[in-house]
């Protein structure tokens, strides 16, 4: 392996070991991937298997360390780092969880050393955990959309209709290396509503869901539901404190239940979903929409 070192005998992994991958960056919206590799941390003893050294995978004028000054002395470095660790559930699969800072550099060094190390230790399958911003409103549930290897699956979970060309983040990129070197692959992926900004607990909590589901590794969810009550109490609040963000949302939600409609009578004849009756060229701009509720909540802090 060209950059990953290991750090613990490779022996150690059971068999059918399944790599679960969440790095940061703009496929990780409302830190739902961050999130729910936390959860996943917190609840099964993680043991490091291996490290990436930071310098071969950051740009540190883009990503600088944070750095503690106490009255003219120096703290140490705060490195971005990709953490390899193994997670061993009671049930289910052996789990090598790779989560962190998105690389900026090396990407395809970076995917290389981890299909070379599903290899070794005979993981064949990967599921990607990740978050993108949309056109929802909070007041609706998230729903997850999914790429994949396997086009029955994806049948089952639902595949997106429409095709589309986007920058691509580095751990799409690890899901095609990983997809053509013979794994089966999965990439979940929530959308959230594109005017949040910080986290959004419910996105990790459907992650966890679908990922618990897929692989049969039971996870306890209840932590997430005070977090997500509170969250959403925040954005109601904000939402009826301004009669533009009020209606921003319920355009929103026409939008959410036009498309839910649509796909449920698609579902129902086997067709392809027509287009709904509003569309993502009149939702309105998320920048203006989130400043506006910042603005709002920043009021009523004051």
């Amino acid at each position: 392996m060209e950059l990953l070192r290991l750090d613990h005998p490779l022996d150690d992994i059971g068999p059918d070991a399944v790599l679960v991958v969440a790095l940061d960056g703009w496929t990780d919206a409302g830190d739902g991937g961050s999130a729910a590799a936390g959860r996943l941390r917190e609840t099964f003893t993680p043991v490091p298997l291996g490290r990436f050294p930071s310098d071969a995978l950051f740009d540190y004028r883009d990503r600088r360390p944070a750095l503690s000054i106490n009255r003219g002395v120096l703290g140490d470095p705060d490195w971005p780092e990709v953490t390899i660790e193994l997670l061993s559930p009671p049930s289910g699969p052996p789990l090598i969880l790779v989560c962190g800072a998105e690389p900026d550099l090396a990407w395809q060094g970076f995917a290389s050393d981890l299909a070379e190390l599903c290899a070794k230790v005979g993981a064949g399958r990967y599921v990607g955990l990740g978050s993108v911003p949309g056109p929802i409103p909070h007041t609706r549930p998230v729903h997850i959309i999914a790429t994949s290897s396997d086009t029955e699956l994806l049948d089952r979970m639902g595949r997106p209709h429409e095709e589309m060309v986007v920058p691509a983040s580095c751990q799409v990129a690890l899901e095609t290396v990983l997809r053509d070197a013979g794994l089966d692959t999965l990439g979940l992926w929530v959308r959230i509503p594109h005017y949040v900004a910080g986290e959004y607990p419910e996105a990790a909590r459907a992650l966890l869901e679908q990922l618990s589901s897929h692989i049969g590794t039971p996870v306890d969810l209840s932590s997430f539901d005070e977090d997500v009550a509170e969250n959403r109490a925040r954005l109601d609040v904000a939402a009826e404190g301004s009669e533009e963000v009020r209606e921003h949302v319920a355009q929103l939600e026409r939008l959410y239940d036009a498309e839910a409609e649509a796909e449920r009578l698609a579902t129902a004849s086997g067709s392809t979903p027509s287009s709904p009756a509003i569309t993502e060229e009149q939702v309105p701009s998320a920048d203006d929409l989130a400043a506006e509720i910042e603005r709002f909540l920043q009021g009523r802090n004051d």
